[in-house]
């Protein structure tokens, strides 16, 4: 049974323009507004029930981020999946991510620590629910986290990456499912939450290469099934 403290992960801000970006960014990972939709900031704003200066100002964070693109004679549309781009996406995040890892674990304070266990502890909570949704939220959760602990602001730049493969997931989930199983994600992200509320710098930095190895496996995984079915 998942406790009552997980809502909470549902609204992640007070401000409406962060509680916007939130509320579309779910929108697009889960891909209920799909690749190449167009997106109208009235029908946005009636959907979701914020108005429409602040949706219009995450619309342009979400574009400026790369998950929106903006077409001539379509206006804004939701950016397209595929694999070249995802590899892109890895080939940046490693950098990055290898040096957001340790540094969180460097940095963190021992109240950040009873932090990172309390969204660790989540983690556990909800391996082998099958719920998606809220994993692919505290994931959110999780990385902005670890960017607040680094003390690096630069290292933000993660965030929209995380946002596009959270995506490319939530779209090649049946696929990813043939091969390996639901719960290796979540177990990664608990033995790197562990590592760094431990403060373990080199715990941590081999943690976040064999989740990445197992990330850029996975791509190219799929990447190889969707070349096979195309060349049906």
């Amino acid at each position: 049974m998942i406790p009552p403290t997980l809502p909470e992960l549902r609204e992640e801000s007070d401000s409406q323009v962060d509680h916007a970006y939130e509320r579309i960014e779910d929108l697009i990972v889960m891909l209920e507004l799909a690749p190449g939709s167009r997106l109208v900031e009235a029908t946005l704003a009636a959907q979701l029930g914020i108005g429409r200066t602040p949706i219009r100002e995450a619309l342009l964070r979400l574009a400026a981020d790369g998950l929106l693109i903006w077409l001539p004679r379509r206006g804004m549309v939701v950016r397209d999946i595929n694999f070249p781009l995802q590899m892109k996406v890895l080939e940046t995040r490693r950098a990055l991510e290898s040096v957001l890892v340790p540094a969180a674990a460097r940095r963190r304070s021992r109240a950040e620590a009873e932090a990172v266990e309390r969204v660790v502890a989540h983690f556990r909570e909800l391996l082998g629910t099958g719920q998606s949704q809220l994993l692919l939220r505290l994931d959110r959760r999780f990385i902005r986290l670890l960017v607040d602990l680094s003390r690096n602001p630069f290292l933000g730049q993660i965030l929209p990456l995380y946002s596009l493969s959270r995506r490319f997931w939530v779209a090649h989930r049946d696929l990813y499912l043939r091969h390996y199983r639901e719960e290796t994600l979540t177990e990664f992200h608990i033995a790197i939450g562990e590592a760094v509320a431990e403060g373990d710098e080199a715990k941590a930095a081999e943690r976040v290469g064999q989740f990445l190895d197992h990330v850029e496996e996975y791509t190219i995984y799929l990447g190889a099934q969707l070349s096979e079915s195309e060349g049906k």
